[in-house]
């Protein structure tokens, strides 16, 4: 089956109109002060996307959304990328709202799915544990049903966006095993037994660990089929990490112009040190690694939006991605030297929002792993 990767001329036009939007809303120095913050992410420019009608991008009319396709939200995570905008894009469109409309029932689906549109609904992946693996044998926080609902009890560690959150998807456990017993509840950031701590780390995203004691809840906070959550869970997170691939490929668009035009400007030696066929090669690594990607990413992204089975494409793209992130950013601090490992330079902002891209909803090799499985599986 051939495959066209270009974007069509509504898509290309939703990237620029995007591009211009995050440019203007989302400058290194509002970055820095967003980082500095206690929210994460502009408030502001969450409510402009919303009134832009690109929260519901992919939600059906019903709902009050544009009823497009996958590929339509594609673009729109690149910018996010290329401009380093933060927020809870990922969890809320890329897992959220595709979990709702797999396996959430109708009233879920009415009750969420409008109010993601609107902005007013924010929605948080819970899942990593203290073994910090990404399969269904590393879930423990336990559901345990009580006659009325289910009482949760555990930790979740790396939670996004809790306190902005209306809701959590909480992956927890239900019955023995490993992917049989997973069951997915949506829970609120609010409710009584739920403790929450912002967590250090080198992105300075709002990340947190977040602690269930006794935590009530009633059964129609399930998502999906009790003990059947593992499989829906894990589709939505590899269509998510296809998104998060776009977001490291617009990244590295701007770190490639970012890195090309210093190696023109810098000069040792009375020349530009990119006249050096070495500083050349390493500006090429970064080129290529993006363009590697992104036609990966464009390939997985053309299979889901196609209702084509793409797990196997998908893992390769998200594992290449991932490698790639880490690859081309140690590329470009190669070429800037010492002047890009000041937090000043903005360079910096980006590779420290690379480390949080190799591991959020897996690692490169936790991707493989999944190739390996379905190669095998056939």
């Amino acid at each position: 089956m051939s495959i066209d990767i270009q974007f069509e001329d509504h898509q290309l036009q939703l990237a620029e109109a995007a591009r211009e939007v995050f440019a203007r809303r989302n400058t290194p120095e509002g970055l820095r002060d967003i980082e500095a913050g206690d929210v994460g992410f502009s408030l502001e420019l969450w409510d402009e996307v919303a009134q832009l009608g690109w929260l519901g991008i992919n939600i059906p009319e019903a709902y009050g959304g544009a009823g497009a396709g996958f590929l339509d939200l594609y673009p729109v995570f690149e910018e996010l990328g290329q401009a380093l905008v933060p927020g809870p894009y990922l969890d809320t469109l890329g897992l959220g709202a595709n979990l709702l409309l797999d396996v959430g029932t109708a009233a879920q689906k009415e009750t969420y799915l409008p109010r993601i549109v609107s902005g007013e609904c924010i929605l948080s992946l819970a899942l990593l544990e203290s073994s910090g693996g990404f399969g269904p044998t590393d879930i423990e926080l336990r559901a345990d049903d009580d006659g009325d609902g289910y009482l949760l009890n555990g930790t979740k560690l790396l939670v996004g966006w809790v306190p902005e959150a209306s809701r959590m998807i909480v992956a927890a456990r239900t019955g023995d095993g490993g992917a049989e017993g997973i069951t997915l509840f949506l829970v609120s950031t609010n409710i009584a037994g739920l403790g929450k701590s912002r967590l250090r780390n080198i992105a300075a995203e709002a990340l947190y660990e977040v602690t269930f004691e006794n935590v009530a809840v009633a059964r129609d906070a399930i998502l999906g089929q009790v003990g059947q959550g593992w499989a829906p869970l894990e589709r939505a997170m590899i269509k998510a990490a296809v998104l998060q691939g776009a977001t490291i490929v617009g990244a590295a668009r701007t770190v490639l112009e970012m890195t090309n035009q210093y190696a023109k400007d810098r000069e040792q030696f009375g020349i530009p040190i990119g006249k050096n066929q070495a500083v050349q090669y390493m500006v090429s690594d970064i080129l290529i690694d993006m363009h590697r990607a992104d036609l990966l990413n464009r390939q997985a992204a053309f299979l889901i939006d196609a209702g084509k089975p793409f797990e196997r494409a998908a893992a390769i793209s998200v594992a290449f991605g991932k490698a790639a992130s880490a690859h081309f950013h140690r590329q470009a601090h190669e070429v800037h030297a010492g002047v890009a490992f000041i937090e000043e330079h903005d360079l910096t902002l980006f590779s420290k929002h690379a480390k949080y891209w190799e591991n959020n909803y897996g690692d490169a090799r936790h991707y493989r792993e999944l190739f390996a499985d379905t190669a095998f599986s056939r």
